[in-house]
């Protein structure tokens, strides 16, 4: 009899990508047991639909709505997709009937869970963040099992239901050789590299202090700069400014020293990760997890205004294991080109880089999984 698993989630690559990574441990230790897994995803949006298709997961779509903590006539409009994504989620979870729900959280979560529970299915939902989202806070009260990434997100759902396992991810990103890595950018492996990471949807302010800077950057070290692609027009046409005005002086140094790019794929992501002796970059579990798994010193900046502090939070964290936080309020060009320079001191750069891959908890994907399969076995619910 087959085992049936429903991943849910959806949104940004902060929620999507560790689903990912849940999957192929799932399915690598469902071969390893003997169990005959099946798998499949609900939940909305292009990240999750690329994801899937990448990964060989069937997906069923659903609309998903977004409350904002903000005025926006969106909200009216997200509004009226929740009724409909719980219609959605009744049929595709009825007619699939899941022995386990698995959802990341997120807004695309909520109706999906909600329904979970309604035909008893037994529910664990994951937080990677060191306090919890809006979704989780609600869903968090209906699940079976609450799995964290930071111990003290305890408080938000109690003691007796939360296992710490960790931020799942994905495998494909570890293991990259550097010299390789940097030639595959077409770097020079003498040079010394940073990796300014704005994320999927893209960080503004990293973008803006990458363009503030560059001019200083490529003269003693090589860029590689993910700027979203929300972002990506307008860093290109201040690139432009940038080059037109440096023609005479530093323009070349750009085109020998700097590499643009909108988003990583996983083999790109990898070859960064690689190719990086530091990096930059916003506060997101996801990156922050993911940083810490290839031991790389960093220097996060965290989202001032995101939902519940949660980036602040989780660079106050990651600080206690080495990072460097900058708040958006203290940042300038010559902080972070000194602290670059800081963490490139061999002395410091060996000790940071011990220090920041002891935040990561590589087994985490499998931790999950192990505690999902379990529910072959017992009774929850």
């Amino acid at each position: 009899m087959k085992f049936r698993v429903l991943l849910v989630g959806g949104g940004t690559g902060g929620h999507v990508y560790p689903l990912m990574a849940v999957a192929g441990a799932l399915r690598k230790k469902s071969v390893e047991g003997g169990v005959d897994l099946e798998l499949r995803v609900i939940g909305e949006g292009k990240f999750l639909s690329n994801a899937c298709a990448e990964n060989g997961l069937k997906l069923n779509t659903i609309l998903a709505g977004k409350m904002r903590r903000y005025f926006s006539l969106l909200n009216i409009l997200d509004f009226f997709k929740i009724p409909i994504g719980f219609i959605q989620s009744l049929w595709h979870i009825l007619i699939y009937m899941p022995d386990v729900v698995f959802a990341k959280g997120g807004y695309a979560s909520f109706a999906p869970c909600l329904v979970a529970k309604l035909y008893r299915i037994p529910l664990y939902i994951h937080d990677s963040d060191s306090t919890a989202g809006l979704t989780n806070k609600i869903v968090g009260k209906l699940a079976d099992v609450v799995l964290i990434a930071f111990k003290n997100a305890e408080v938000e759902f109690g003691t007796s239901k939360c296992i710490l396992v960790g931020n799942p991810i994905r495998s494909e990103l570890l293991g990259a050789m550097h010299d390789e890595s940097v030639s595959a950018f077409k770097l020079d492996p003498n040079l010394k590299t940073i990796l300014f990471l704005g994320g999927s949807q893209g960080a503004r302010t990293i973008n803006t202090t990458v363009l503030q800077l560059l001019v200083m950057l490529v003269e003693k070290y090589q860029i590689i700069h993910q700027c979203g692609d929300s972002q990506l027009s307008v860093v290109k046409n201040e690139l432009e400014k940038i080059i037109k005005e440096g023609k005479d002086e530093y323009a070349d140094k750009i085109s020998k020293n700097y590499r643009l790019y909108p988003f990583f794929g996983v083999s790109e992501m990898r070859a960064a990760y690689g190719a990086a002796d530091v990096i930059v970059s916003r506060a997101g579990a996801a990156n922050i997890f993911e940083i810490a798994a290839i031991g790389k010193p960093a220097i996060v900046i965290p989202l001032t205004h995101s939902a519940s502090n949660h980036q602040v939070l989780n660079a106050e964290e990651f600080s206690k294991s080495g990072a460097i936080v900058i708040k958006e309020d203290n940042l300038s060009a010559h902080l972070i080109i000194n602290q670059i320079d800081r963490l490139l001191e061999p002395v410091n750069y060996i000790n940071v880089s011990a220090q920041i891959k002891s935040f990561a908890m590589m087994d985490a994907a499998d931790r999950v999984a192990s505690q999902i399969l379990s529910v072959s076995s017992s009774d929850i619910g």
